[in-house]
């Protein structure tokens, strides 16, 4: 092959890699910036699974932003060789050592999915070390030939645009920690008619009723009349039929008495307002007097009040009471669902007629007026 033809060929895969690897890491990092509790609650999952010790939320949080920032920052430096040899060997390490990790997330199979994406595109442990094996060829290839990345813009716009980048992705880590996610992909966005999702995943079956009169076999729907009584009747059979399962069917609430309360709350009329609280033990109390306002205004409009925890433990609600002055009940669900209903500890979710209307987390709780605002409907439940 001529030389001349096989430099351009070097040329063109080098920067197809590099811009592969880019698109990846800034797609990566804006996500995780996007849900920065939500990669807390992945890297809570490698921790329970791959050691002994537990590691404080807040220090979790931290490590989420600074992997949203590491990322992304990196995709902007290889969109723009910036740092050319520097950037091309971080990625390379980078590449490594996420390779080697999802290796062993393989096999051993320590977590459902790594996370990489969050919630907007959940790969397979197996589709994920697919994935990163081809970064890594890229990332092993663009470290090797450096020096043959373009320059797409001049040295001062580069520089002017990586310093921008990373001011807005800061910001926008901080805000949707505090505002929550600006960009919903979970099965709890608003928006959502509960109700309606809840029912599509409910198991489905095609029933039939079997009679039997002198060796005949006659089968009946459960819409059919019995046939008359000369017919004995022989069993009856469920068949299941197959649907299309969405995440809200793990939506299941229970009262202290482990009484099924699912379907009170999604198909009361009216405003209702589910307070979550994951872990009693370890919410932040700092907003209280807002909880408290809230269930008070609840009480004066007449809307359903709900507050959902994990914390089954008795002491931990006493914890709770004692240190709030909490009044309202509380009614209990799985820790992961209620994560993934709303980013909050605590969070508070507004229904109306079953779809949910807005969300708060603990760092931005509605006072009456906001309430008003949003729902200026006099329904009551």
């Amino acid at each position: 092959m001529d030389s001349k033809v096989k430099s351009q060929l070097q040329t063109v895969a080098v920067n197809v890699c590099r811009l592969l690897l880019a698109a990846t890491f800034i797609f990566s990092g804006f996500v995780k910036a996007n849900d920065p509790l939500g990669t807390v609650y992945k890297l809570e999952d490698y921790v329970h699974a791959m050691a002994w010790f537990t590691l404080p939320d807040t220090f979790l949080l931290g490590c989420a932003v600074i992997l949203a920032l590491f990322e992304f920052t990196l995709g902007v430096y290889l969109l723009f060789g910036m740092k050319r040899k520097a950037t091309s060997a971080i990625t390379l390490a980078f590449m490594v050592v996420m390779t080697l990790l999802t290796v062993y997330i393989a096999i051993a199979n320590p977590v459902e999915d790594c996370g990489c994406f969050g919630d907007v595109l959940i790969l397979s442990n197996g589709a994920t070390l697919a994935k990163n094996i081809v970064l890594l060829g890229a990332a092993v290839l663009v470290s090797r030939y450096y020096q043959l990345q373009k320059d797409f813009l001049g040295s001062t716009a580069k520089w002017l645009i990586a310093f921008v980048s990373l001011c807005l992705i800061i910001v926008y880590a901080v805000y949707c920690i505090v505002c929550l996610p600006v960009l919903d992909f979970r099965p709890y966005k608003v928006g959502t008619n509960l109700r309606e999702a809840v029912t599509s995943n409910q198991q489905k079956f095609d029933v039939k009723i079997v009679y039997e009169k002198d060796g005949q076999t006659l089968e009946l729907s459960a819409e059919d009349e019995d046939p008359d009584s000369t017919w004995t009747y022989v069993e009856t059979r469920r068949t299941p039929i197959e649907t299309q399962h969405l995440a809200t069917a793990d939506f299941y609430v229970a009262d202290a008495d482990g009484e099924d309360v699912t379907e009170e709350i999604l198909l009361a009329d009216g405003y209702t307002l589910l307070l979550i609280i994951p872990d009693l033990m370890n919410a932040d109390e700092g907003c209280v007097d807002k909880v408290n306002e809230v269930y008070d205004y609840a009480q004066e409009k007449g809307w359903g009040f709900y507050c959902l925890t994990s914390s089954e433990d008795q002491r931990a609600q006493t914890y709770w009471n004692d240190h709030t002055g909490a009044e309202y009940m509380y009614y209990i669900a799985e820790e992961r669902m209620l994560k993934t209903v709303v980013r909050g500890q605590p969070g508070l979710v507004l229904l109306q007629d079953g779809v949910i209307v807005k969300k708060w987390g603990n760092y931005n709780l509605p006072d009456d007026a906001e309430l008003q605002e949003v729902a200026p409907n006099p329904l009551t439940n």
